[in-house]
């Protein structure tokens, strides 16, 4: 089966349940103030792709909103519900919140945390290239949050996002306090010129995205700081992230920078269609041994 059956299970603290069924703490403090942190995995024919990866990801990111959970336990639960639903193709989400207790904002130490892991389709692609709106709302600093991990509280890049559709773009482009090119509501940028090709270093602020992370380790890619003059200069411009690959991008607005990116993202998803199916061979008998 291709797709997540129509009875979706998933797993709330260790335990198979139906996903209508699951329940939480209405204190849980991810619910309350977005406080946790969470993984996004491609799963391809079975196996989740750079799960090792993710799992270093989420623990950095646990441990840099200081919530003590060790996530050495995850895979077998993985594992499980990656065959409940016979998942072959989607996406894995994983979820660890701090809990339920508060006094204000400052967390209760008897707290316990949550994990929840779901599966889910893969969103579907545009069949053209996209556009990208210039946000008015700047990419927070890594100064105001660890912006480096996936933080449950999301709002910055939900306004950049609906501030793109509501002027019919796909995505929306956010720029750190020193005009710097950030990364978008839901994604990572490339561009291409002279056909070097160049992404935003960690030090604008981004997201250490696993996307990113394959395309740099499988493609000479230069990590810089650069304006919008920079980027309106380039050949080609892609945006990725796990569940698209890689998109071409055609125009940004308002400013109506146009670019020809279609051979770009080409280039981006062959490298990346690749290495998934390396990553599938490698790892293909640690994901579908029966579990104990």
């Amino acid at each position: 089966m291709n797709s997540i059956s129509q009875a979706t299970y998933c797993v709330l603290n260790g335990a198979l349940v139906l996903a209508a069924e699951a329940m939480i703490s209405v204190q849980d403090r991810g619910f309350r103030y977005g406080d946790g942190v969470f993984e996004s995995i491609a799963v391809e024919n079975g196996v989740p792709y750079q799960y090792d990866w993710h799992m270093a990801r989420l623990s950095g990111g646990l441990d840099a909103i200081k919530i003590a959970f060790d996530v050495n336990g995850l895979q077998a639960h993985v594992h499980a519900l990656l065959q409940k639903n016979k998942v072959m193709q989607g996406m894995l989400r994983i979820q660890i919140t701090r809990g339920a207790g508060s006094r204000g904002y400052l967390p209760d130490p008897s707290a316990r945390p949550n994990f929840i892991i779901e599966t889910m389709p893969k969103p579907p692609l545009p069949e053209k290239p996209v556009s990208l709106w210039r946000s008015s709302y700047q990419k927070m600093s890594a100064e105001a949050l660890p912006v480096r991990y996936k933080l449950c509280q999301g709002l910055n890049s939900t306004l950049a996002r609906m501030e793109a559709a509501e002027n019919n773009c796909f995505d929306a482009l956010l720029l750190n306090a020193q005009s710097e090119i950030g990364e978008t509501g839901s994604g990572h940028i490339f561009w291409q010129k002279n056909g070097a090709i160049f992404t935003p270093a960690l030090t604008c602020g981004i997201l250490e995205g696993s996307t990113r992370a394959a395309i740099m380790r499988l493609l000479p890619v230069t990590e810089t700081s650069a304006t919008m003059e920079t980027l309106a200069q380039a050949d080609a411009v892609c945006i990725a992230n796990a569940a698209w690959g890689a998109l071409a991008v055609n125009v940004l607005q308002p400013e109506n920078h146009h670019w020809q990116s279609e051979h770009f993202a080409v280039q981006l998803n062959t490298i990346i269609r690749e290495d998934k199916k390396y990553f599938h061979a490698a790892h293909h008998s640690e994901w579908q041994m029966p579990l104990e």
